[in-house]
């Protein structure tokens, strides 16, 4: 497959397809170059919370690949403006890291860790989670607090390892609470690709997403009717294809063979 020619805007994921924390994946920067290069349209998209969109640039840009800022959405900004839109007098309280906390604390979005003040509940990825934050959104729950989350994956590919992410606090949550999670910010949601759609500015036939994980990359085209492609340099190191309900449109060993067809 001739992936450059065959389309014109492409949806790249960040971890575990781009790089793993600090190690770039084999011809990633190769890749992503001769997608500037053709003059492709390109955006990438990140589930984590824990850094800003110029500290990812930045990072890209230490790899050797091109990126602005603007190239980037995060589902800290999609949360952000969701509840600035619609939830703006609400306190909200956040398992989750300080870039995502100061976000929203910038844009007038109060936080509070006061159980009985707390109109919603957002769950991120935490490296710092502690049994305090976990009682304290028990407690809301239970008392009837909104339950929203910036993302919904397991765990967070880094070097040699993954570590628990949003997911399974959710999941933990939810078995506590008796509580079902309400939305979710990050990929696959509506919220979150239509946001990249608009930014590519092409139809949906003439993009590619390229991802490492089946529930959220590969969800997401299958969910809006957009091609996607698996890579297994991340946390699906081996793929069959057996009929399951979420099945990538191709598989590939890793970015490189966007160019090395």
């Amino acid at each position: 497959m001739d992936f450059l020619s065959n389309y014109n805007g492409f949806i790249f994921d960040l971890d575990g397809t781009v790089y793993r924390e600090n190690q770039l994946i084999h011809k990633a920067n190769d890749a992503i170059n001769q997608v500037v290069s053709k003059n492709k349209k390109f955006v990438f998209i990140s589930n984590r919370t824990t850094s800003g969109k110029e500290i990812y640039a930045q990072k890209l840009n230490r790899f050797g690949i091109s990126c602005r800022p603007e190239d980037i959405i995060t589902t800290t900004e999609v949360t952000r403006d969701y509840l600035t839109e619609n939830h703006q007098n609400e306190r909200v309280f956040v398992i989750g890291e300080e870039p995502l906390i100061n976000c929203l604390n910038e844009y007038g979005i109060e936080t509070t860790k006061v159980v009985n003040e707390i109109d919603i509940v957002l769950i991120s990825l935490d490296r710092t989670l502690t049994f305090d934050k976990f009682h304290i959104a028990q407690n809301a729950l239970k008392r009837g607090a909104r339950f929203f989350a910036a993302n919904t994956d397991l765990t967070c590919p880094i070097e040699n390892d993954e570590i628990p992410d949003a997911g399974a606090t959710i999941a933990a949550l939810e078995r506590l609470t008796d509580r079902n999670l309400e939305i979710s910010f990050g990929k696959p949601s509506r919220l979150i690709i239509e946001r990249a759609l608009k930014k590519l500015n092409l139809p949906k036939n003439e993009c590619l997403i390229i991802g490492d994980r089946i529930e959220t990359d590969i969800a997401m085209g299958n969910y809006h009717g957009i091609d996607s492609a698996l890579v297994l340099s991340g946390v699906t190191p081996n793929y069959e294809k057996n009929g399951r309900e979420i099945e990538p449109t191709y598989v590939i060993k890793d970015i490189s063979l966007l160019i090395d067809h």
